[in-house]
């Protein structure tokens, strides 16, 4: 047992006490409910991870709220760094799901997002399994290498490799569409 738990007070009984309400105030903080149930283990196996040197609990209860709640909290900061991340190099994508459309005069700018949306699908529709599936976890549905690989059952390694052939094949296939003009995208990029 854990010197700084109580011996008197095993984890298992702690997590049947404690463990439902402090999932409750995970998912309240978190607001999804497999996310909380993972910050809610964590919080219990850090519980299990805690050393005896700084002197014995009082309160396990408070103790491990106190974890979970620190926990949550640090998994709102990743997730919103992320989306700031993302957003911040959307701009690096753009000529990878942007195709070329006919030019602006002659449509709005709600069927060029439809067309540039079709485009995309239809060509993410043609990856291959493991990198469509890689593609769509972590650069649309925003899961980090390693939720994906966890997804997955694949090294976080594989899912980068795969994510980087989806992004090669995807600009390959976007790239070589015809513009406005009836030029493609390649042959404008070979001339300059």
């Amino acid at each position: 047992m854990v010197a700084a738990v109580s011996d008197a007070v095993n984890v298992e009984e702690l997590y049947r006490v404690h463990g439902r309400r402090v999932r409750w105030i995970v998912w309240r903080i978190v607001g999804n409910a497999q996310d909380a149930d993972d910050i809610t283990h964590a919080a219990f196996e850090r519980l299990l991870e805690v050393d005896g040197d700084t002197g014995p609990v009082r309160n396990e209860g408070a103790f491990v709220t106190t974890i979970a709640t620190n926990l949550a909290r640090n998994h709102l900061r990743h997730c919103n760094t992320v989306r700031r991340h993302s957003a911040a190099v959307a701009h690096h994508y753009s000529d990878v799901i942007a195709p070329f459309a006919p030019p602006a005069d002659t449509i709005t700018d709600e069927e060029r997002d439809m067309a540039r949306r079709a485009a995309l699908s239809e060509a993410i529709g043609q990856l291959p399994p493991k990198c469509r599936h890689a593609f769509v976890l972590c650069k649309l549905k925003g899961m980090t290498y390693q939720q994906a690989a966890e997804r997955m059952g694949i090294s976080i390694h594989m899912v980068k490799k795969h994510v980087q052939r989806g992004m090669a094949r995807l600009a390959e296939h976007l790239h070589g569409m015809p513009d406005g003009n009836g030029d493609t995208a390649r042959a404008a990029n070979d001339a300059g």
